[in-house]
């Protein structure tokens, strides 16, 4: 099995290493009095915090500080205690928000569910500029619960084993009765679809990827079995062999998924329709994207939500010794049944905490 390093566009820093009078934190110095105060503390603390930059010029474009917290938080009403995350402090530049906000979410609900706390939680003013962040703290599973001094308090909790949306039980896997299929995805499209780098695959600039970035992938496959696939659905991420390699030792599987929709392309009614409901979650070019179009040779349209990379990506090799896959089956999207699924998970050493039962 490859062990591959997270090649993540989000650096992990020393707080004293950024610059307060960057124009990045003037939002925050005119929303919050004491912002400069805590931001010292933090700094004299040799806390760190995650931010990207841009890959030209370094410009910084996001931060998300996370903080473990215990006991009673101070002014909030209804009272907040016990074991918990914080998320201290969200925040995307404006031209990046709608991907990459939906990547520091990732971030924040991953470190949760490996954390093993019961809850997680974010305070925000109710205006226009937190009004697409409420949104999608909502769908991803957040409840306003109550307020401290003048902000909204949102939280969410660890799924139960019945909970059935997708997007709420994000990133845990619920002991649902769905099913579990192996897709497999070119190296050309994995590289695109994913932030996290095989050794196989290049390292590129992708805070501007949109695809990259967001939570939502979306993928098109002929496969027939790509028509059986349900809502709520786990799919095995098969990353398949690059040209001239030997599938044996470079095919692997690489990140779990959850199935939130299906689409036939011929359903669309016409081609602006279907760039439309395709724009910013698809791995293809428009150019890819007017041929598949034009010869309807993969009809299938599969929209998934991101739920984890593995840290180890078994190589089929590993898959066929294991009794995942047999050698004879050609892998496009395969069905599994739950053993094999789990041993996939085993395999791949995913923690523990993502799986609810």
């Amino acid at each position: 099995m490859n062990k591959t390093e997270i090649m993540d566009p989000m650096q992990e820093v020393l707080f004293s290493s950024l610059d307060l009078e960057d124009p990045f934190f003037r939002s925050l110095r005119d929303s919050y009095d004491d912002f400069e105060r805590w931001f010292k503390r933090k700094s004299d603390a040799g806390e760190r915090t995650l931010v990207a930059r841009e890959p030209q010029g370094g410009k910084l474009i996001a931060m998300l500080y996370l903080k473990t917290e215990d006991g009673i938080e101070s002014g909030v009403t209804p009272e907040l205690s016990g074991p918990r995350l914080k998320i201290g402090t969200f925040k995307v530049d404006l031209d990046h928000h709608t991907s990459l906000g939906k990547r520091l979410l990732a971030i924040a609900l991953r470190r949760f569910a490996k954390s093993g706390l019961p809850r997680i939680y974010v305070t925000m003013h109710d205006n226009d500029g937190t009004r697409g962040l409420r949104r999608l703290l909502k769908q991803y599973g957040f409840n306003h619960i109550g307020m401290k001094r003048g902000e909204e308090v949102w939280e969410k909790t660890r799924p139960s084993r019945e909970e059935n949306d997708p997007y709420r039980s994000f990133p845990f896997l619920t002991s649902t009765n769905q099913k579990h299929y192996v897709l497999a995805i070119r190296p050309e499209y994995h590289q695109r679809m994913f932030v996290e780098r095989l050794r196989t695959e290049k390292s590129i600039p992708i805070e501007d990827e949109i695809c990259t970035n967001t939570l939502e992938k979306l993928y098109l496959s002929g496969a027939l079995n790509a028509s059986f696939l349900m809502p709520g659905d786990r799919i095995a991420i098969y990353r398949t062999s690059p040209r001239g390699s030997s599938a044996e030792f470079t095919s692997v599987i690489s990140s779990i998924c959850t199935v939130t929709e299906v689409r036939n392309i011929h359903s669309f009614r016409t081609k602006e329709e279907f760039f439309s409901f395709i724009k910013g979650r698809s791995v293809f070019t428009n150019e890819e994207l007017e041929q598949f179009w034009n010869r309807k040779r993969y009809p299938y349209i599969i929209c998934m939500l991101y739920n984890f990379p593995l840290k180890r990506h078994p190589i089929r090799k590993t898959l066929i010794e294991e009794g995942v896959i047999n050698r004879s089956t050609r892998l496009v999207c395969e069905p599994l049944d739950g053993k094999r699924f789990g041993r996939i998970l085993t395999l791949g050493e995913a923690d523990e905490s993502y799986v609810v039962d």
